[in-house]
């Protein structure tokens, strides 16, 4: 048996737009996740963000066109033929040049979007070069033996690559290491739209520790892949701690009911007691099926139990 890694992860720094951590190098144009401001390539300190260089774009095209509206305006005023026209030239340029600024500047945010896209149009094949590179130095930490420092690489990638082998390579690196819950973890990332066994063993430890990232989206991946998951060694144990999950909230309990019906007689007790509360404190109609199952399991196995004869009796109270 492999022996699992105890490490630190650096916590995830969450941006806006998955690009907002994109830089490129001012000299050799390269495109990268990971670097500061030493460019990993030419080695100068010469990295900006996506935005800075779009800016910059953006910025030298707003000043062409007023330095084309005061040159219009200069060449007006020298060929006027009276006061009245240099006057009027002279005014109407001012308003003409003040209006197309405030423009610019109501327009900028929109407009550095669209610079934005023509950017990443434009640099396409640099852009997934410097990506693809940026992979090869992270899958180069982990031959070097520095897994943590390699995963928090391919996790900043993962934002911007989304491919199923960059999953993979996450997910046995997650695996490898000795899970906590105080850990910056994720999951909805990770979310294939295919079975993987490490996928689900994954799962099946965000179950224990970290029950608040299993959301819709896994519910609904376990849902589908259920009959793979248990020919799995341990793919009954994953359910039931899934289905122990779901009883986090009565919305998950509503949108997968046969889910949890399916593992209740095998949930812990205190998955279970909460459950039981759960059902108690909603109508009958609400859960159906999973509320006669629930009532069955309680009389069976927890009706002289202390914990719910207390739940019962504050319920009467």
């Amino acid at each position: 048996m492999t022996m699992k890694l105890p490490v630190r992860l650096t916590p995830y720094i969450k941006t806006r737009y998955p690009y907002n951590k994109l830089k490129i190098c001012r000299r050799c144009n390269y495109f990268t996740v990971l670097g500061e401001s030493e460019c990993p390539v030419c080695g100068k300190f010469a990295l900006q963000s996506a935005e800075e260089r779009a800016a910059s774009v953006l910025r030298r095209s707003f000043w062409r066109s007023r330095l084309i509206v005061l040159f219009i305006t200069i060449v007006g005023l020298v060929l006027s033929g009276s006061a009245m026209q240099t006057a009027l030239l002279a005014i109407g340029g001012t308003a003409l040049l003040a209006l197309l600024w405030t423009m610019q500047g109501r327009s900028n945010p929109a407009l550095l979007r669209l610079e934005l896209e023509k950017l990443f149009h434009r640099e396409a094949y640099t852009l997934i070069a410097g990506l693809a590179n940026d992979r090869e130095t992270a899958i180069a930490v982990f031959h070097n033996g520095d897994k943590p420092l390699a995963y928090e690489m391919l996790r900043e990638i993962g934002a911007l690559v989304h491919t199923d082998q960059l999953r993979i390579e996450q997910i046995l690196l997650l695996q490898s290491f000795v899970l906590r819950k105080d850990m910056d973890l994720m999951l909805e990332p990770l979310l294939m739209d295919h079975f993987n066994p490490d996928l689900v063993e994954y799962i099946g430890e965000l179950a224990k520790i970290r029950r608040d990232l299993l959301k819709e989206n896994a519910f609904r991946y376990i849902l589908l892949y259920e009959a793979q998951i248990l020919k799995m060694e341990h793919g009954e144990s994953i359910l039931i701690g899934v289905a122990g999950a779901a009883v986090r909230m009565k919305r998950y309990l509503t949108l997968y009911p046969y889910l949890v019906l399916r593992y209740a007689r095998k949930l812990p007790k205190d998955r279970f007691l909460r459950l039981y509360r759960m059902i108690q404190s909603n109508p009958k109609s609400t859960f159906g099926p999973l509320y006669e199952e629930v009532m069955s399991v309680y009389n069976e196995r927890y009706k002289w139990d202390e914990d719910f004869i207390q739940t019962h009796n504050e319920r009467s109270q």
